[in-house]
């Protein structure tokens, strides 16, 4: 199964980037922001982020070379949005990298699928990827797809279904055409019909979660994307004093492992690739099969998962040198095992 790099316009770009830093609150807003910043300290050595290690590299000189040349200028960022249960002990429901490129002034956001087959580093186990969080909250998420991607990220953001619903709850609504599929799985918990209708955010949070006859998982991915860009899109239309309001409301709902000072060098990286600022989607594993296995769960199985990063890497640093290393190795090879899924 394939999907397809979507593109979006410069104003997309720009709103995602500026609902961002608004989410992480933008230093110029001032001090009285600081008691909201929930700051969640990390370790910050590549080892301990399970970024890939020396020995572990499998490209020669020349290819090395050529590859640390091309990650120059391009910052990773995870943003994890987890279930109901909530920042303790929930899971990662939604998963997106975002890369900012400031070579080519451009924003690419990389969707993970939830249910794909992964190693999980502290149990040393392979499950779905959003189990991660459950093991060790965003810190262990974010080891879980450095080691499995060959990624170098180094910061997250994380949010909750009730900061969502906020949010929505906060600018008025969310105006959405809901199919007859989706009004059926959405009628099992309240009053809802097929057409147009303004959602509250409860409202919205159920129609971006159901999925049994609303198109499986990738149907609500991409009812999740459709109402987070309505929120940015709405952003933009933001006065100075509804952000400051906005950003009041939203912050005690947000945690990260940037500081503020973190945040100025983001507004410096920004500020240097605004003008003329592109944005690429896409979506993790780019092949795949969807299979149950033997202990009756549903996962989306890459393959493979070193054809997959390859092509990630491929996006994200536009490099052709890049060789998986050693760790992806073995992880695709173990998942072709337990799977009998292999590249195609």
């Amino acid at each position: 199964m394939k999907e397809k790099k979507l593109s979006t316009g410069v104003k997309i770009g720009r709103v995602l980037f500026t609902f961002f830093l608004l989410a992480l609150v933008s230093i110029s807003l001032g001090l009285e922001f600081l008691p909201s910043l929930n700051t969640i300290a990390i370790p910050k050595d590549d080892d301990k982020l399970d970024i890939v290690k020396k020995e572990d590299v499998n490209m020669d000189e020349e290819q090395l070379k050529v590859y640390v040349e091309k990650q120059k200028g391009i910052q990773n960022i995870l943003l994890i949005g987890v279930d109901e249960d909530g920042y303790e002990g929930g899971r990662s429901d939604v998963m997106i990298v975002v890369s900012l490129d400031s070579n080519q002034k451009a924003m690419k956001l990389t969707s993970v699928m939830r249910d794909t087959l992964s190693y999980i580093p502290t149990s040393q186990t392979y499950q779905k990827l959003n189990h991660s969080y459950m093991e060790g909250g965003p810190l262990e998420t974010m080891k879980a797809v450095n080691r499995n991607l060959d990624l170098n990220i180094r910061d997250f953001v994380v949010f909750d279904f009730e900061a969502v619903s906020k949010a929505v709850d906060l600018i008025g609504g969310y105006p959405v055409y809901i199919d007859a599929d989706e009004a059926y799985d959405m009628g099992r918990f309240g009053e809802y019909y097929e057409g147009e209708q303004l959602l509250d955010g409860a409202g919205a949070i159920l129609y971006m979660r159901v999925r049994y006859n609303s198109g499986g998982d990738q149907g609500r991915n991409q009812r999740q994307r459709d109402l987070i860009l309505y929120l940015l899109e709405y952003a933009k239309s933001m006065g100075r004093r509804e952000m400051v309001s906005f950003a009041k409301e939203m912050m005690p709902s947000i945690r990260t492992s940037y500081s503020f000072s973190d945040i100025e060098k983001l507004m410096d990286i920004y500020d240097g690739m605004k003008d003329g600022l592109k944005t690429e989607q896409y979506s993790f594993p780019f092949n795949y099969q969807g299979v149950t296995l033997s202990d009756g769960l549903w996962y989306a199985v890459p393959g493979s998962m070193r054809s997959n990063v390859i092509t990630l890497q491929e996006n994200i640093f536009s490099s052709n040198s890049y060789v998986p290393s050693v760790v992806v190795d073995d992880i695709s090879n173990m998942i072709e095992n337990l799977s009998g899924v292999y590249s195609e």
